[in-house]
């Protein structure tokens, strides 16, 4: 089950379906991680009040929920009204739900509630609050010893459960595994399915993320959990070292690599690189089994204080493991607070007190839930809301705006959770290296000059969004460069305006992990229109999702602060001192030595940042900080400016066949991810004729934009599909075909004048969903 789903912009062009504006009366400001409930979204769904959207695809919408009897937060899957009509979605969704309902392991995400016959299908599942593997090892570096360890096995016990349960995930990756304040969890169940399934009727047979599908998947083997373990290699090698196993590259140099076996693991520790390598085996025969690997890293349970008992169950053992060693991880800005507060219920029964702050309600014990453990025999609270206290045993709290504030005095402790740093009236809270019970425990320090570079780093990574002006002039003079630079955490979106990629670029972009690079079209973008992009930007190995997003802004800040050698200049709330900058120039990433300065204002935010290095000056000026900010597809915002931008660099997420050609598909409107790409490719095309697989339900031909040049397919009531001839003239045997980008279309009405050639009318939109790219 997915929760990192593509979210849908507020676009009147966008059919998937047509956003609208909240319901009036809604909550203003949704929690972070959450964008606004639509006008045609539901308000509840079974016992849950919905709260906003986690994302959305093709065939459903995923939204945060919360139960008002316990406060537990949860994810709610559901199905759009169109498929849930139709008999073959609801027993698609059915299937889902009991295979989910077959995982119990302490590594998944677990399935509370479903409801297969309402007229909008739902499931429930865990809200698993926390940082994805990949943007937890950015932000603090590899892990180490026995919590590398923990990881391992607790991921290979997620494997292990999902596999007795007769499923194979199928895409295991570093997106999907969360490190929750409770341990690693495997989430995104979106294209599992069962083991041994037949690939020939398995509509994501062969979907997969490059870098981490099993060499065996491109050679047409059904998945198996052996594919499962492949990944789980790739896993621990990233969460040790840093590195993916496999580099970066284009979708066939990955492939490359996976199918020779070139994998990179160095730095693994010799306790676990026999199993890293074991899993990485090109041989799915060769690789062991997910419950072996957890019982060859799971300790005899008296290392983790069992001793004396008698076939201590496995599952107990890993939750002695993290219990004792899951350290540093908390929940990244989650706060049912937050949640419970966009709701009203704040002073609901069953919200107040403890039964939303202890955590009783929350599958993993979520962010505010770190009520557990107790330190030297006092207790330990906290919340991601400011002003908890703790008086007679009775734990209480109300959320406050602006920064979160801790206080320690009368023998208890009161804590922040979600956030690495936040400001207090008396001084910093910083991560004092204590844990308990998998939570963070801030000490409360004397504000010193790194103290509060760190805290004006951590308003722009846990705060909504920020907009900066950025401009880097030459050393020893010459033309500036200046870019715009937007953030919003809601979709975890980067933008950059202006020519970082390269001559002829204007915009890049990170948006739900996945790297966006823009250029102005040359020609009119509308059907019949000869338009490719596949000679478009090449993307330097350098530049990633990871690394091309808004640590370019906080990464500086960070290094500042830790260099240990800040001084407060005179200027007030001035500070400076060496760290390292990354600058995107010309398509490359560098990362140069730097003399940095920072100005902070009195709310601990960023005001202005200036850098030297000893090729640039670099000035960023804050003009917004810790706020809402709308970041949309640049191919939406450029509509008007000439013909408008193009996506040059997008995920690319498989390929098709057609007309005796291979075509990569691409997906590159921001609400389409690359499952739903490949659906409606692998629906319209792989077939002798284009749209002979095509579901009547879904497509049909619009006749009044098609002849003898070719086909035009409304798709979904959503987007126009096309198929043309390149050359009208010459033999039928030496025609050839190009595959025309899907666009968004508006149904405006169908033209009746003659019964015989009755056809509907569409209006185009200016921008592109998923193009196709003729492989050489």
């Amino acid at each position: 089950m997915s929760t990192s789903l593509t979210p849908e912009p507020a676009s009147p062009e966008s059919g998937l379906p047509e956003p609208g504006a909240p319901e009036p009366g809604a909550p203003a400001g949704p929690p972070p991680g959450l964008t606004p409930l639509l006008a045609g979204d539901p308000r509840s769904l079974g016992p849950y009040r919905l709260v906003g959207r986690i994302g959305a695809g093709g065939m459903g919408a995923v939204y945060g929920g919360m139960d008002p009897s316990s406060g537990r937060c949860v994810a709610v899957k559901t199905v759009h009204a169109r498929y849930a009509r139709e008999r073959r979605y609801r027993e698609a969704f059915a299937r889902e739900v009991g295979m989910l309902a077959r995982a119990h392991g302490i590594g998944t995400a677990e399935l509370y509630a479903a409801d297969v016959d309402a007229t909008v299908p739902w499931l429930a599942f865990e809200y698993i609050p926390g940082r994805d593997l990949r943007a937890h090892v950015r932000a603090f570096g590899p892990l180490e010893g026995e919590m590398l360890r923990a990881f391992a096995a607790g991921t290979a016990e997620g494997l292990a459960a999902l596999h007795a349960a007769g499923i194979a995930h199928r895409d295991i990756k570093p997106g999907n595994v969360v490190l929750s304040p409770t341990g690693p969890k495997i989430v995104d169940f979106g294209i599992a399915t069962e083991i041994g399934a037949d690939r020939s009727t398995d509509r994501s047979a062969s979907y997969g993320t490059p870098g981490w599908v099993a060499p065996e998947r491109y050679t047409g083997v059904t998945a198996a959990p052996a594919a499962d373990v492949f990944a789980w290699g790739g896993l621990v090698a990233l969460a040790a070292t840093g590195r993916d196993p496999f580099g970066k590259g284009t979708p066939q140099e990955l492939r490359d690599r996976v199918e020779a076996g070139d994998h990179d693991v160095d730095g693994v520790p010799e306790t676990l690189r026999p199993l890293v390598e074991a899993a990485l085996s090109v041989d799915p025969e060769a690789r062991p089994r997910a419950v072996a690997l957890m019982r060859d890293l799971l300790p005899e349970p008296a290392e983790v204080g069992l001793a004396g008992e008698e076939r201590v169950p496995a599952a107990r053992t890993l939750r002695a493991l993290l219990d004792a060693h899951w350290r540093g991880v908390d929940a990244a800005g989650h706060d049912p607070l937050r949640w419970a507060g966009a709701l009203g219920l704040t002073s609901a029964a069953g919200l107040a007190g403890a039964a939303l702050l202890s955590g009783t309600g929350t599958g993993t014990g979520g962010a505010g839930a770190a009520v557990a453990g107790t330190t030297g025999g006092a207790a330990t609270t906290g919340t991601a809301a400011s002003g908890a206290t703790a008086s007679g045993g009775v734990i209480t709290g109300h959320t406050a705006t602006g920064a979160a504030a801790g206080t320690q005095g009368g023998g208890v402790l009161t804590t922040v959770a979600g956030s690495k740093v936040a400001t207090a009236s008396a001084g910093v809270l910083l991560a004092g290296g204590l844990a308990t019970g998998g939570y963070l425990i801030y000490d409360q320090v004397a504000g010193g000059p790194e103290e509060v570079v760190l805290t004006a780093a951590g308003v722009l990574e846990d705060g909504e969004g920020f907009t900066a002006r950025v401009e880097r002039s030459p050393v020893g003079g010459g033309e500036p460069v200046v870019e715009e630079y937007a953030y919003s955490a809601e979709g975890r979106t980067f933008l950059m305006r202006g020519e970082a990629m390269g001559e002829g670029t204007v915009a890049t972009a990170v948006h739900r992990g996945e790297l966006y690079v823009y250029a102005p079209r040359t020609e009119d973008l509308s059907i019949g229109t000869w338009y490719d992009s596949a000679g478009s930007v090449p993307v330097d190995a350098s530049v990633t999702a990871d690394s091309v997003s808004s640590v370019l802004v906080t990464d500086p800040l960070r290094a500042l602060a830790e260099s240990g050698r800040v001084t407060r200049d005179e200027g007030e709330g001035v500070y400076s001192g060496p760290t390292t900058l990354g600058i995107l120039d010309g398509g490359v990433l560098t990362e140069s030595e730097a003399v940095g300065l920072v100005e902070v204002g009195g709310d601990g935010a960023p005001v202005r940042a200036e850098y030297t290095t000893d090729r640039w000056e670099v000035r960023i000026d804050f003009t917004a900080t810790d706020g809402p900010v709308a970041v949309e597809d640049p191919q939406l915002s450029s509509v008007g400016d000439g013909f408008g931008w193009a996506a040059v660099h997008a995920p690319v997420c498989g390929s098709v066949s057609m007309a005796g050609r291979e075509w990569d598909v691409q997906a590159s409107g921001w609400e389409v991810d690359c499952a739903y790409a490949m659906e409606v490719s692998e629906m319209m095309n792989d077939a002798e004729s284009y749209g002979e697989n095509a579901d009547p339900g879904r497509a049909e031909v619009l006749r009044g934009y098609s002849g003898t040049g070719g086909t035009t397919w409304l798709v979904d009531e959503a987007m126009a599909c096309s198929i043309f001839r390149r050359d009208l003239g010459g033999t039928i045997e030496g025609r050839t075909f190009f595959l025309s980008p899907c666009t968004p279309v508006t149904v405006v009405g169908e033209s009746d004048e003659d019964p015989l050639f009755s056809f509907v009318e569409v209006e185009f939109g200016g921008r592109t969903l998923i193009d196709y790219h003729e492989r050489a």
